[in-house]
């Protein structure tokens, strides 16, 4: 049983080494599950060997990671807000879907990036809690091209005054997402206590774009630059 034990170990040991490099080698590991299990039949490794792959390829790229607003003397090991706002539209190569509830002057280098992605064919969606309030952010950006940069304001909740998009949300190229309490706002990327997460994980990206998706088909968002 041991011996048996044992063996497991080591052929578990050996496909782990496989799926843990860069490119998943299929050829490999089918070689590996043919050399330590004989007595299945050919079509049965086959089946194995898709299995396996199926399920890293579902769980790839899959992460979460802590992000925060916190004072500068605080020795942590989590990255800061602002910081992986930037990162992450600065990567966008596609797609940038993001909310604001509170907006202020000290977003104004993230939104010039964003309007740069836009005129550079990234489609982008910004819903915003109430644009009134907000629009003198943009009287430097150019958010005329609707086909690439959209601007949705809240329709809110009849009967309900206090009722607002509250989320504060981003997601890149439908598999990057950033979810925080902070606002687009000095306080909300310096000077706050803030914490948030980055997940990087294409089906939890599409479950957000789902809600928005719904909201607009809903109405409950009308878009303000059209």
């Amino acid at each position: 049983m041991r011996n048996s034990s044992l063996k497991t170990d080591i052929i578990a040991d050996e496909i782990l080494e496989i799926l843990l490099t860069e490119e998943i080698d299929d050829k490999s590991l089918n070689s590996i599950l043919r050399e330590h299990f004989c007595t299945l039949s050919e079509a049965k490794i086959d089946d194995l060997t898709m299995i396996i792959s199926r399920l890293v390829d579902k769980n790839k790229g899959d992460s979460v990671e802590i992000v925060s607003t916190t004072p500068v003397s605080f020795k942590l090991k989590n990255r800061k807000t602002y910081p992986v706002l930037k990162e992450a539209i600065m990567s966008a190569q596609r797609s940038i879907t993001l909310t604001g509830y509170s907006i202020s002057d000290h977003f104004d280098e993230l939104l010039n990036l964003i309007n740069q992605k836009s005129k550079q064919g990234v489609s982008v969606e910004l819903f915003l809690n109430n644009y009134e309030d907000m629009k003198q952010v943009f009287n430097d950006i150019d958010i005329k091209n609707k086909s690439f940069f959209k601007v949705f304001n809240y329709s809110g909740v009849e009967g309900d005054d206090m009722a607002s998009l509250h989320a504060k949300t981003l997601v890149v190229d439908q598999k990057r997402v950033f979810i925080s309490s902070a606002n687009l706002s000095y306080h909300g990327m310096i000077s706050n206590i803030e914490i948030g997460v980055l997940i990087e994980s294409q089906e939890k990206a599409n479950q957000i774009l789902d809600i928005f998706k719904e909201l607009k088909r809903t109405k409950k968002f009308s878009q303000v630059n059209n």
